[in-house]
């Protein structure tokens, strides 16, 4: 990739995990590059509305423009059109929010959102966001049927000494993925916090392309009842969005992933 563009994407990366705006000399000093160079390159994407430089300052942050990009990809992804019906029956039965994810990479990344009236738990729900392969049920289900070259580079990129719900535990986690592909589902469960299920999506010849996940508020009690309940509707929502895909009813969820080809 042409260098230039290659800084600029950079810089559209770190301004978009920046809650203010940052100044010249401070991007330089993170990307270890001259200040010429940076105000070249933030100039340019202010030209172009990717970036904003503030009023009577010098600092700059991105622009909401980069929303229009997000919008305009999303408006042909056919795995949230197909899967939009769905979503909105689920939520209303379950009483949950509920969000449709891609994967990307072997991560999952949510790209739709569902939720009941007055469902205020959505915090964790935002269209954009790459779930944790480690500490999330749709980021589970993502690595889980991964084909297994790209697994085994996911799993040797996570830092394991960090804080998480398997610090430490690499083996215990490959244990868990195996259960996952097992059993057809991952599921999350913190007492008085986070409580999800994640399925797989599949589209034509059992090909994984995202997951379906359910967010359970943390004041509602989670009983095995309420648990066997939520996966078994999550479980036939996501087959029927993998079989509006073109994906085989029979098979679902236990597609041979070693026979897959890489996403």
């Amino acid at each position: 990739m042409n260098n230039t563009l290659h800084n600029g994407l950079k810089i559209l990366d770190f301004l978009a995990t920046k809650a203010d705006a940052l100044s010249i000399k401070e991007i330089a000093e993170h990307f270890q590059l001259p200040n010429s160079h940076i105000c070249r390159l933030l100039k340019s994407l202010a030209e172009i509305g990717y970036a904003e430089q503030l009023p009577g300052s010098r600092k700059y942050r991105i622009s909401l423009k980069i929303l229009n990009l997000a919008n305009a990809r999303l408006k042909k992804e056919n795995l949230l059109n197909v899967s939009r019906p769905y979503l909105h029956q689920l939520a209303e039965k379950l009483n949950a929010a509920v969000f449709v994810t891609r994967l990307y990479c072997g991560y999952s990344l949510i790209i739709g959102t569902e939720a009941p009236p007055f469902f205020t738990e959505t915090s964790n729900m935002i269209i954009g966001t790459l779930h944790s392969p480690t500490s999330s049920a749709c980021g589970k289900v993502c690595i889980a049927y991964s084909p297994e070259e790209v697994r085994q580079t996911l799993l040797n990129e996570i830092d394991w000494s960090e804080a998480g719900d398997f610090q430490g535990r690499r083996k215990d986690f490959e244990e868990e993925l195996i259960l996952i592909r097992q059993r057809g589902y991952a599921l999350r469960d913190i007492p008085c916090r986070v409580g999800a299920v994640g399925v797989p999506l599949f589209e034509a010849d059992g090909i994984l392309n995202g997951a379906l996940g359910v967010m359970l508020p943390p004041q509602r009690q989670r009983t095995d009842e309420l648990w066997q309940n939520v996966i078994e509707m999550t479980l036939s929502c996501g087959k029927l969005i993998s079989s509006a895909q073109g994906a085989s009813l029979e098979e679902y969820p236990n597609y041979n992933i070693s026979a897959r080809r890489k996403k």
